[in-house]
């Protein structure tokens, strides 16, 4: 069946008028990010250490953790923490609510300055979902994260990797349960993947414990690659 245009707007007026909307940070009744919200809430990238144990004022892996992972940095545009990303990711992953895609872009479009020195050299690469959460979902958030990261800094976007095995969602799970290396051999090379670039930026919606972006960085470092850095919207504990 094939839903037009009025169709489709006549639906959303039926939804929104059983399940109002509110602002993700204000809480007024009415659009999901208001006027107001948009004009004051300014992001900025999060100020971190090594994205594993968190030592140091550089958002690069420390030489300790660097004997056991291989992801070489991280930068995260807010912390989990933050009651609005964190809603809205939530909205966006698990209520499957779309709408709230160009506020995300805009969100990372205005913190893009502050990165593109970082990523000026970079080929993007998302970390995929497994086909089986992908059509469940119906669309896959690291994919759109990253063809918006392209977009922003005028770099390409590279599908090197494949989800083979199916997980539990990490940011679901607590945290004395997340292990980095537990992963591994979740993700294997695209048998299409050629000619890599000398460094890859791995792009996904959270990082908690590292575990699922380490065990990509591991795939492409083994694969030849000699730089590895991590992109997220939001950084747990």
């Amino acid at each position: 069946m094939v839903v037009n245009s009025r169709e489709r707007s006549v639906f959303r007026f039926a939804i929104d008028g059983l399940f109002p909307r509110f602002c993700l940070g204000c809480h007024r009744e009415g659009e999901l990010w208001c006027e107001t919200c948009s004009a004051v809430w300014w992001p900025k990238l999060l100020i971190m250490g090594c994205p594993f144990c968190g030592v140091g004022s550089v958002a690069m892996t420390c030489q300790t953790c660097k004997q056991e992972t291989f992801l070489d940095g991280l930068w995260a545009f807010a912390a989990y923490g933050n009651p609005v990303v964190r809603e809205a990711i939530l909205q966006w992953k698990y209520v499957g609510d779309r709408t709230i895609e160009p506020i995300l872009q805009q969100w990372l479009h205005r913190a893009a300055p502050s990165f593109f020195r970082r990523a000026q050299d970079a080929v993007f690469v998302p970390v995929p979902l497994h086909v089986r959460r992908r059509r469940a979902r119906g669309f896959d958030q690291s994919g759109i994260l990253a063809d918006w990261c392209g977009q922003f800094f005028s770099r390409p976007v590279f599908d090197l990797l494949v989800r083979s095995s199916f997980t539990k969602p990490q940011a679901l799970r607590l945290e004395n349960q997340r292990r980095v290396g537990e992963l591994d051999g979740i993700f294997r090379l695209h048998p299409y993947a050629q000619e890599l670039p000398n460094h890859v930026v791995l792009v996904d919606d959270v990082f908690t414990s590292g575990a699922t972006m380490d065990s990509a960085a591991r795939v492409v470092k083994e694969s030849g690659v000699e730089r590895v850095t991590g992109f997220v919207l939001a950084k747990g504990k």
